[in-house]
């Protein structure tokens, strides 16, 4: 057995394992802080323990606990009380059954275990102190890297010891932050761990034991200190991209009895994210298409003055803008259109784990320039790369009806629609170079209207988007401040394959 104890106070070890394993000695007895991959458990005796009466985590992730799937020995297993989710057998099995579904959605968590612990009391919480010996162990929420976190807390040896999971890591910092992003655009999960952390800074700290990195032995109350204010950071760059940017909404002309706009003479907005183009050929191309919001179309086409729609072309590969593309192709023949990122993704989705992925696979018949231009009857269409909420997004412009409309799916929203972003996440692959980019791209090009998806059809203004290109260098040192390594990309960015059981 190679496991090497660290001693921190006496009685008191660290164990490096896929976490930091801490354990408490009284005695022949001992109780262990989180648990790793267990293979630790033969060398208590090097520490003279004959029992390990309890295993306690701090939060589920599958780093703190996946060594308990083979664990025999006869320690009670607790766990916090709202992790049950994510680790009873019940709660794993569902929470796989969604995570692997399609079309998917945005995951609850992303690091669960394979199956469910049979033998785990979830029952952690705050004041329900665990007495162990003449010891008293408490715990305060501090969610975050999960919604259920807690940091364990045990006085000893006259010093209060806080063993914090993942709240906070040496240096102010917080482990792989991007489980701090409970879903794609809100600050909801950094909002939880910054109010975890402000509640951690009112006690006496003597002692910071993390699950991942050194203990902090001097200046903890500082370092939790540092970790919220850079966690405010986060929050306050998730809040908007284009801080006090009015919205100017483009009047969109209502079509009695109808789930769609007139735009233009020659261009209609319909149900929830889609636009119609019409040629003077009486062809029609649809552009985003969503299948819930096919039968829209299919009332629009003869007021539109329609005959048959010969083409159809996304912005990005979430299913709510590309789903619609098998039946576009099966019921009007519809050439389906993609930029070569989209082609990539949806060509080939069952391989990839990002959120929003269609039910299935689907083949491009006309792959687009990575940037160039193409033609549709009298329209051109300028294309480019445009990344901002998710890595795989592309824009496409065109002169209709006198005006340059800009086609952008879900990246840059009106100023009051979701904080001007479609959303910003690692799990999206947002990059922030992306957005600067992109911002620039638009203000290069000046449309005159922003056609994007949600039913967002609005002027464009420079300052805008000259804003947006400042706040990714606010939010790029917002995330980069958070990650304990020099490589933020490393720290941020979910791996793209997909952690299955």
């Amino acid at each position: 057995m190679n496991a090497q104890f660290e001693q921190l106070l006496p009685d008191l070890y660290l164990l490096r394992d896929t976490c930091n394993v801490y354990v408490l000695r009284d005695g022949d007895r001992a109780v262990a802080i989180d648990f790793g991959s267990r293979d630790w458990t033969g060398a208590l005796d090097s520490l003279g323990v004959k029992q390990l009466d309890y295993v306690l985590l701090t939060h589920h992730h599958r780093d703190q606990c996946e060594g308990l799937l083979s664990y025999t020995g006869n320690a009670e297993l607790r766990a916090p009380s709202g992790e049950a989710g994510f680790l009873s057998p019940d709660g794993v099995k569902a929470y796989w059954k969604r995570r692997t579904a399609r079309p998917s959605g945005y995951p609850t968590s992303f690091s669960v275990l394979p199956r469910g612990l049979t033998n785990m009391q979830c029952k952690l919480a705050e004041g329900a102190d665990v007495f162990w010996g003449r010891h008293r162990i408490r715990f305060l929420p501090t969610p975050g890297h999960s919604a259920g976190a807690l940091t364990i807390m045990v006085t000893w040896q006259g010093k209060n010891v806080f063993f914090c999971g993942d709240a906070v890591h040496a240096g102010g910092k917080v482990w792989q932050p991007f489980h701090l992003e409970w879903d794609h655009w809100t600050p909801s999960g950094a909002l939880q761990a910054w109010y975890g952390l402000e509640r951690l800074s009112y006690c006496h700290i003597d002692m910071l034991c993390p699950s991942h990195g050194p203990v902090v032995a001097r200046g903890a109350s500082d370092c939790v200190k540092l970790a919220r204010t850079r966690l405010m950071a986060l929050i306050r760059a998730k809040g908007s991209v284009c801080e006090g940017e009015p919205d100017d909404y483009l009047p969109l002309e209502p079509l009695p009895g109808l789930n769609a706009r007139r735009v233009s003479p020659h261009l209609y907005q319909f149900g929830g994210n889609s636009f119609l183009l019409v040629s003077k050929t009486g062809e029609g191309f649809v552009v985003d298409p969503q299948i819930s919001s096919l039968p829209d179309l299919e009332a629009l086409l003869p007021v539109a003055g329609v005959k048959r729609v010969t083409a159809t072309i996304a912005s990005h590969f979430h299913y709510d803008h590309t789903d619609g593309y098998p039946a576009m192709k099966q019921k009007h023949g519809a050439e389906v259109w993609m930029h070569p990122w989209l082609a990539e993704i949806l060509g080939n989705s069952d391989r990839f784990d990002l959120p929003y992925l269609p039910a299935a696979p689907i083949k491009a018949d006309r792959v687009l320039p990575e940037t160039g231009e193409s033609t549709w009857n009298e329209y051109r269409f300028d294309i480019w790369p445009m990344p901002a909420q998710t890595r795989w997004h592309c824009a496409f412009m065109a002169t209709v009806d006198g005006r340059r409309v800009f086609f952008s799916g879900d990246s840059y929203q009106s100023p009051s629609r979701w904080n001007g972003t479609g959303g910003f996440c690692a799990f999206n692959n947002s990059r922030f170079d992306a957005f600067r980019n992109s911002a620039r791209l638009v203000l290069r090009v000046k449309p005159d209207v922003i056609a994007n998806g949600h039913q967002v059809v609005y002027r464009y203004h420079a300052s805008h988007y000259e804003k947006i290109v400042r706040w990714a260098d606010t939010a790029e040192k917002a995330v980069r401040d958070l990650c304990p390594s020099l490589d933020w990309l490393k720290d941020y960015y979910v791996q793209q394959k997909l952690e299955q059981p």
